[in-house]
């Protein structure tokens, strides 16, 4: 691990526990838990092709100890790209189109303890600091489909199909500032936002390489980001650096 990623790390361990103990000084009554279990669901990460269910569970008076563990599976497609042009027969200019699918596995899981700061009403209700651990991995199977016909493409540099398996592994630490509201029959709503570390690991197959493995991952990269239009989480798995980023969302959860 070089020195800015180690150097990455510790200050996120210096902000989480110095957020931690600036929230713990602001518990200013011991109020007796409204539940000490609760069962949630990511709305949010239904936008982006996941599905996430959580367990957050009281430990004493203003902590608990959650865990997140998700599933991501989708399939994109993206078509009628334009692609280079070219001189037809008549000595014209035509465009060419191109098309991608990506199917895309994985999963995310999410361990956090939690520091309330202002109660509302009981545990585990009001504003709260977290401090977490992200581990996750995909898998995205790429083919794409163009017409090269043996003939130059105007604006195409790399003048192959990009057909790959792409596997990505992310491990990350971070804090969250959030709001936990509860209602009676228990039904919580929880919205939290925060900045995140994280190291990048990628791994590449492709069905053939006929310039050479780095410059066949140089240009799927660039294909996949300029040419189609794609969904934030697959533009993500090509586009995404180790370094700083946000994680933030709405969960909906049952007390118990």
């Amino acid at each position: 691990m070089n020195r800015i990623v180690f150097a990455g790390w510790m200050l996120f361990v210096v902000l989480i526990s110095a957020s931690v103990e600036v929230c713990a000084q602001r518990v200013t009554e011991d109020a007796p838990p409204q539940f000490t279990q609760l069962f949630k669901v990511n709305l949010t990460d239904f936008a982006f092709g996941q599905y996430t269910a959580g367990y957050e569970r009281v430990l004493n008076s203003s902590t608990t100890l959650g865990i997140l563990v998700g599933g991501i599976g989708f399939y994109e497609e993206s078509i009628n790209s334009n692609f280079g042009a070219r001189y037809d027969n008549s000595g014209f200019w035509e465009g060419t189109e191109a098309a991608v699918e990506a199917e895309v596995s994985g999963w995310e899981l999410s361990p956090e303890v939690r520091r309330y700061g202002y109660i509302h009403d009981g545990m585990p209700e009001g504003l709260y600091v977290a401090g977490y651990l992200q581990l996750r991995s995909l898998r995205a199977e790429v083919d794409e489909e163009v017409d090269f016909l043996n003939q130059n493409l105007y604006g195409v540099d790399y003048q192959h199909e990009i057909d790959h398996d792409l596997r990505l592994f992310t491990f990350g630490a971070g804090i969250n500032l959030g709001y936990q509201w509860i209602a009676d029959n228990g039904l919580t709503i929880d919205a939290y936002f925060g900045p995140m570390f994280r190291s990048v690991n990628r791994s590449w197959d492709f069905d053939a390489v006929p310039e050479g493995q780095e410059i066949a991952e140089e240009a799927a990269t660039d294909r996949m980001r300029e040419s189609y239009s794609l969904r934030p989480v697959l533009y993500d798995m090509y586009n995404g650096r180790t370094g700083p980023w946000l994680r933030g969302g709405i969960q909906v959860a049952l007390g118990f």
